[in-house]
């Protein structure tokens, strides 16, 4: 038997967003090891559940050697963060890099992550988004994680506890005051609230702590035009080409066929009158 370890991705607050193959795969572990040991009963509060082992930031190390023993036997490990996906802003990076250096077999159950379910209701470009989770609180860490905001092209997500959300938009107002941001309070809970406005106008709505958990969204910087971009040069000098007055259909043709490689004689017969 080859052992397995399987992330699982539990619900944000509400218990029916919890999956049948979650749901089934925590009621048929061999072992649940447990950002908060309460987590899965509270899912799960009418079914026995197998042995829980709590494993959380301060400890996660040490329950490495209990994982690598359970799936040296064979056994089904599986992991479950208090809320979320595992390893995201989560512990369990530990655990899986220790799972793959030793050849055992990865599994994960998708499950909402606050950082999509935000950026989702955000309305902003999704492309080109980066995940930034939980920010140094002071100092130069702070400085620098926010300095990286006002060069950033796609969106940015920010993980912050309630209490000091209204600090975090004092700090963005300075750095992206007129950039739109989505302040979403918890998360598909009861009193789940979402508050949208600039960064500026936010720091001037928002100067009371927050209750629960809040994810913020910074729109990216508005597109530039990028004049080292190979397709964006190409298809200004096909413009040019079509906007000169000066040229006749046979060398405007044989402009065209220049730069994009098509046949003259096809192009000039659909430019002639």
């Amino acid at each position: 038997m080859v052992g397995k370890l399987v992330l699982v991705g539990t619900p944000l607050g509400n218990r029916e967003d919890l999956s049948d193959r979650a749901r089934r795969t925590l009621l048929e572990a061999d072992l649940l090891l447990c950002e908060d040991t309460r987590s899965p009963q509270r899912l799960l509060p009418e079914r026995e559940l197998p042995e829980r082992v709590s494993c959380f930031v301060g400890n996660e190390h040490a329950r490495v050697g209990l994982l690598l023993e359970r799936l040296g036997a064979g056994q089904t490990v599986a992991f479950v963060s208090e809320a979320g996906l595992p390893v995201w802003s989560d512990p369990g990076r530990l655990l899986v890099a220790a799972a793959v250096e030793a050849g055992f077999e990865i599994d994960v159950i998708p499950g909402p992550t606050a950082g999509t379910c935000a950026l989702a209701a955000s309305g902003f470009v999704a492309e080109g988004a980066r995940f930034l989770g939980f920010i140094a609180r002071a100092g130069k860490r702070r400085d620098a994680a926010l300095e990286q905001l006002v060069g950033e092209a796609g969106a940015v997500v920010i993980y912050e506890a309630g209490n000091r959300t209204p600090a975090l938009l004092r700090d963005l107002s300075k750095r992206v005051g007129e950039r739109r941001v989505l302040v979403a309070r918890e998360l598909s809970k009861l009193h789940q609230e979402f508050l949208r406005g600039t960064a500026s106008e936010l720091a001037e709505r928002v100067t009371e702590p927050l209750r629960g958990e809040v994810t913020v969204v910074i729109e990216g910087r508005a597109d530039e035009s990028n004049e080292d971009d190979p397709s964006e040069q190409a298809a200004r000098a096909v413009l040019d080409v079509m906007l000169d007055p000066a040229l006749k259909p046979r060398a405007r043709a044989k402009a065209l066929a220049a730069l994009t490689g098509l046949d003259a004689r096809e192009l000039y017969s659909r430019l002639r009158p």
